[in-house]
């Protein structure tokens, strides 16, 4: 008790000095930045992303999981954000070819995150208007490549026409991670997921119910996928970082 006692007598200290001192180019102490323009969150989040790409080479090796789909039990819990910070991650590393490939055709979104211009991508695949050749994207700026949905309205996948892109783009990448859409919404995330090496499952904290994370594992075993983990997304600490360190 008094250790904690002494944390939260240091943390006020602290947030009362902070308060004191100058702030750089007159922001509030909170506002600050670090000279290379990131701050803090920023940081933080590189480093968790980092500690997935970690578990997912360290699930037998680095040549055990090729393909990666992510899903998430519900739509907005932020499950292409968390493949595109995964892949970002794998692809950190300059010898690694790295594949982002959009599979959720009815909310895509990875274009506007990738900030690509509009070309035609899975849903042309789907529709025969475009070959595999064609699809692939380069983002030199994250040394990764990317599918992206493409512009033909089409929703649903088939899963041979899939199966089938997936074994021929396999030997020319070391990771393929695959953005689904809702596991529990759509059959989607089903229909694929005993095809891939591995799925990870995102919910959110503070918003996901537990009875829809139960039923998004209930619909991978039940196909019998191979969950890696689940992604706990947007969780919030009521406890200050500095006494959180100490816990």
């Amino acid at each position: 008790m008094s250790k904690i006692y002494e944390a939260l007598k240091k943390a006020e200290h602290e947030r009362e000095r902070s308060r004191a001192l100058p702030s750089p180019s007159g922001m509030a102490p909170s506002e600050g930045v670090p000279s290379d323009g990131r701050d803090a969150a920023d940081d933080a989040t590189e480093e968790d992303y980092h500690r997935l790409r970690a578990g997912l080479v360290g699930v037998g090796g680095p040549s055990a999981l090729h393909t990666v789909l992510v899903t998430s039990a519900r739509h907005g819990e932020g499950a292409s954000t968390v493949s595109l910070g995964l892949a970002t991650a794998l692809a950190k590393e300059r010898e690694t070819r790295v594949l982002l490939v959009e599979g959720n055709l009815r909310m895509p979104s990875l274009a506007r995150l990738l900030a690509v211009a509009p070309a035609d991508g899975l849903s042309e695949f789907l529709d025969g208007k475009a070959t595999a050749d064609g699809l692939v994207v380069r983002i030199e700026k994250l040394n990764l490549s990317a599918i992206v949905a493409g512009n033909s309205g089409r929703q649903s996948l088939d899963l041979e026409q899939v199966a089938n892109l997936l074994a021929r783009l396999r030997p020319q990448f070391d990771f393929i991670i695959i953005d689904a859409p809702p596991v529990n919404r759509y059959a989607d995330a089903s229909i694929l997921a005993p095809r891939v090496d591995g799925v990870i499952l995102v919910v959110e904290a503070d918003r996901t119910p537990v009875a829809e994370a139960e039923s998004a594992k209930r619909q991978l075993d039940k196909v019998d996928a191979r969950i890696l983990g689940v992604v706990l997304n947007r969780r919030r600490s009521y406890i200050p970082a500095f006494i959180e360190s100490l816990l």
